[in-house]
């Protein structure tokens, strides 16, 4: 057990479901040390979703494009301009939940007398502590949580925890649903967004499944800035069935979720973001590996086909016809949400 810290740094940069799936690493924390200032290092794109965070204090934004633009001494100058704001924190404990040679490198200028990281070769050298490798598959925020074990604290069993939707944001729902006539019927939401291509469903596949439920739900289609001829193609083959959520930003989506019933996605942010939400959700996996990114509960259900090449964590696909979802039938994700579905209408 370590000196009760005052100032505390967590690094975790990267994707908006990586972030959200550690945000219980900060909860462990702070109730471990309820006086200390927490400052979370994120990036851009997922900052706005952990800004108002009860379990943080301040929020300190990673711009890979302002610390990569220009010339070497432009550069050299951003990343020595970077360090100096972390060493500004006054840490006394950092903890990387990272580990790559870059974040190891932030953990030690942190000078933090405390610092927690993964046992990955080259990086130890930066760390105090050393969370060791585990070899049985795990949810992600629960191996998370191996970085607070590494200080000698029980954080028990992970948990969600939610963005924070202002009340403007949910009146803005309420006020859209009524304009579509809608709000009695179960909200079933639509995501086909996918970062990487071996993650993508057949956009048909959504087709199907909003047609499927289209008398027992209002489905919906959650879309981002450059997706819209993927709505396009969703809501015209649905003919009628499926409707395109008004354009949202991250804060204003976690509003839609909260609101819905159940989210049918790609294993993607806004997947991570309905869980945070407390809402139901069935995960298409297509490279990724559900075990890891799945949490352990039974209002979350992950499907894939069943092919001996999965999980391959590649960005593309090397097999032909990507089996491991273009195989996946429609009906079985359609099953699934209406098992979901039904478990919320019993009584509690």
């Amino acid at each position: 057990m370590i000196e009760a810290p005052e100032t505390i740094l967590v690094i975790r940069r990267k994707a908006i479901g990586d972030v959200l799936v550690s945000m219980d690493v900060c909860r462990a924390l702070r109730e471990r040390w309820p006086g200390a200032k927490i400052h979370l290092v994120v990036d851009r794109a997922p900052a706005p979703l952990v800004e108002d965070s009860p379990w943080t204090d301040a929020t300190l934004v990673y711009d890979r494009r302002e610390v990569s633009a220009g010339n070497a001494v432009a550069r050299a100058r951003a990343l020595w301009r970077w360090l100096g704001r972390l060493r500004a924190v006054g840490a006394d404990l950092t903890v990387d939940l990272m580990g790559t040679p870059q974040t190891a490198q932030w953990t030690f200028a942190s000078r933090a007398r405390a610092r927690v990281g993964p046992a990955k070769r080259f990086r130890t050298w930066a760390y105090t502590h050393v969370v060791a490798r585990r070899d049985d598959p795990v949810f992600a925020g629960e191996r998370f949580l191996d970085w607070v074990r590494a200080l000698g604290i029980d954080p028990g069993p992970w948990r969600p925890q939610p963005v924070t939707v202002p009340a403007a944001e949910r009146e803005r729902v309420e006020s859209a649903l009524s304009i579509r006539g809608g709000g009695e019927r179960p909200l079933v939401v639509l995501n086909s967004s996918a970062t990487w291509p071996a993650k993508a469903w057949p956009l048909d596949r959504f087709v199907e499944v909003g047609r499927a439920l289209q008398r027992e739900a209002d489905v919906a289609l959650a879309w981002a800035p450059g997706e819209e001829a993927a709505v396009e193609h969703i809501v015209r083959e649905s003919v009628g069935a499926v409707w395109p959520l008004p354009p949202t930003d991250l804060v204003a989506l976690a509003a839609w979720l909260e609101r819905s019933n159940v989210l049918v996605t790609t294993d993607s942010g806004p997947k991570h973001l309905a869980v945070a939400q407390g809402t139901s959700t069935v995960t298409v996996f297509g490279s990724t590996d559900p075990r890891g990114w799945q949490p352990d509960r039974p209002e979350h259900v992950g499907l894939t086909n069943p092919v001996d090449c999965h999980p391959c964590n590649r960005l593309e696909c090397n097999v032909e016809g990507h089996p491991c979802l273009d195989g996946l039938a429609s009906g079985l994700v359609v099953d699934a949400v209406r098992a979901l579905l039904g478990r919320e209408a019993e009584p509690a």
